[in-house]
């Protein structure tokens, strides 16, 4: 039997680019997400909104039922509040942590124990160089994605010694159109220049980490200077951010 992989949030951006390359090396897809997936990227969609109650669930049920129980789980869906902290909505912060972090707890739930009763399996996240350090103006996003790779690396301790993986990915910017579509409070979206890191390089890196032993990886070489220079010089970069901000 091949494996199973069901890819949350695979309709665009980097799930939709990790479902096409997991279906490139013979991983049969199921695409989860609010809409339909892209036939390269998913063999079949389920539709379902990770921030309500039961939809995931109901959703991860219907892909075993068509391709049996899932092998790999990918969560890679996201939601931004971004802008000036004290002014993005309690609402809309709560949207944030439930999607950013609620959702993956809740595909975990339903997948995890699965793995573990197999004694095989891997689940990854892609979560962001936010969740590693303090970005101006993503307080919510930021924090909701830290939580989520405190979470799994707890996790990783509980489950890796069931023959369990668990992986994440942190990129920086991405040209996906995420950052210019996320809800923005008392500011517009800035203009922010990347690694010209694509989504199929981010997607290459996921099917690496899903063969391979390494449980964390910064994708992206500013990002990967970013973090080297936080633990070589901390307080650099957060020096370099403040200098940007005073000259705006």
């Amino acid at each position: 039997m091949s494996e199973h992989a069901i890819v949350i949030g695979a309709s665009s951006g980097i799930g939709a680019a990790i479902g096409t390359a997991l279906r490139a090396r013979g991983t049969r897809v199921s695409g989860l997400a609010r809409r339909d997936c892209p036939p390269s990227a998913a063999d079949a969609s389920f539709a379902c909104d990770v921030a309500k109650e039961g939809e995931i669930e109901t959703a991860i049920d219907r892909a075993t039922d068509r391709f049996g129980a899932p092998t790999i789980l990918v969560y890679s869906a996201g939601l931004g509040a971004m802008g000036r902290t004290l002014e993005i909505p309690a609402d809309a912060a709560r949207a944030s942590f439930d999607v950013n972090f609620w959702g993956l707890d809740r595909a975990v739930r339903h997948t995890l124990p699965g793995m573990r009763t197999r004694g095989s399996g891997c689940v990854l996240a892609v979560l962001s160089l936010a969740a590693l350090r303090a970005i101006p103006h993503e307080a919510y996003y930021a924090a909701a994605k830290a939580a989520a790779a405190r979470y799994l690396d707890c996790l990783a301790h509980e489950v890796e010694r069931d023959g369990v993986a668990i992986r994440y990915l942190c990129p920086g910017f991405i040209d996906t159109g995420f950052l210019e579509k996320s809800a923005w409070y008392g500011m517009s979206a800035p203009t922010v220049q990347g690694s010209g890191v694509r989504p199929e390089d981010v997607a290459r890196a996921a099917v690496a980490m899903i063969d391979g032993r390494r449980r964390g990886k910064v994708v992206g070489w500013r990002e990967t200077a970013i973090t080297i220079g936080d633990r070589i010089a901390p307080g650099l970069y957060d020096a370099i951010l403040r200098r940007r901000g005073r000259s705006r």
